[in-house]
């Protein structure tokens, strides 16, 4: 209102400017001329801080001689109005405490109570020419315990086997020995974590060459479960039972653990 009530005043100021004015007479003829003055302007502009500390804006009326609606710098100012900011006030007291509000209903049970299941088989051969496993997991919905049909988000993944390469120089005999060790990606160890907390447990698969895989999921609902080789972090089962674990590798990279319960559980070698 008090920069409303100020422009009005410039502007009122500024008509005193507005009448018309009788030049003097010239040799030319004995008739008078009438000159219009120049009409009023008004510039805005920000205010210096040595005018408003908090901020503001200079309003200044001018003689708009060339009636362009724009102050040029030959046109001269004829009344000029700071109008400055407000100061930040004293912050207020605070306020009362609001009452508790009411308990909340029991949500219903959703699809997060459902276990990972994995099952193995041999790999087709159009997909792995020289042999391997196929992995086949999903959500264990008709509570059984094992991968059926019946079971929700149903996903496979093919571990193959690599392809012979050239034949190398024979060597000397040995002596006999073990068989042969197993594939790179051969599952050989079954990890629950953090324990049998829950009657369908989530599991783990270590494999061969030290990598773990895992069943993993977009939320603690289990949505948008796919397999995955879990990355060295921290970890949440999507089986209910709040589990959190971490895994971690070495400094040189020759073992591999698993954590909870702020304790190491297991360790292994890495190929």
């Amino acid at each position: 209102m008090k920069t409303i009530f100020c422009i009005i005043a410039l502007l009122f100021l500024a008509s005193c400017t507005g009448a018309q004015y009788k030049a003097p007479n010239t040799t030319q003829d004995n008739n008078s001329q009438s000159v219009e003055a120049p009409a009023p302007g008004i510039a805005v502009g920000a205010a210096t801080p040595s005018q408003c500390s908090a901020g503001g804006q200079v309003y200044s009326v001018y003689g708009d001689a060339t009636r362009n609606g724009s102050r040029d710098s030959s046109e001269n100012i004829l009344n000029e109005q700071i109008v400055c900011n407000g100061v930040d006030g004293a912050n207020g007291s605070n306020g009362v405490d609001g009452a508790n509000g009411s308990n909340g209903s029991n949500g219903t049970n959703g699809s997060n109570g459902l276990s990972m299941v994995f099952q193995t088989a041999v790999a087709p051969t159009d997909q792995c020419a020289a042999g391997g496993t196929t992995l086949l997991m999903g959500l264990d919905a008709d509570l059984s315990g094992a991968l059926s049909v019946g079971d929700q988000n149903l996903q496979s993944v093919n571990l193959c086997n690599g392809i012979n390469g050239t034949n190398g120089t024979n060597g000397t005999n040995g002596t006999n020995g073990s068989n042969a060790p197993v594939t790179a990606f051969t599952p050989v160890d079954i990890i629950e974590a953090c324990g049998p907390t829950v009657a369908y447990k989530e599991i783990l698969l270590r494999l061969h060459n030290g990598q773990v895989l895992a069943s993993f999921s977009n939320n603690v609902n289990g949505d948008m479960t796919r397999l995955t080789f879990l990355p060295d972090g921290t970890f949440m089962n999507t089986d209910t039972s709040g589990c959190i674990f971490s895994l971690t590798t070495s400094g040189d990279g020759s073992t591999r653990s698993i954590s909870w319960g702020n304790q190491v559980q297991q360790t292994w070698s890495m190929l």
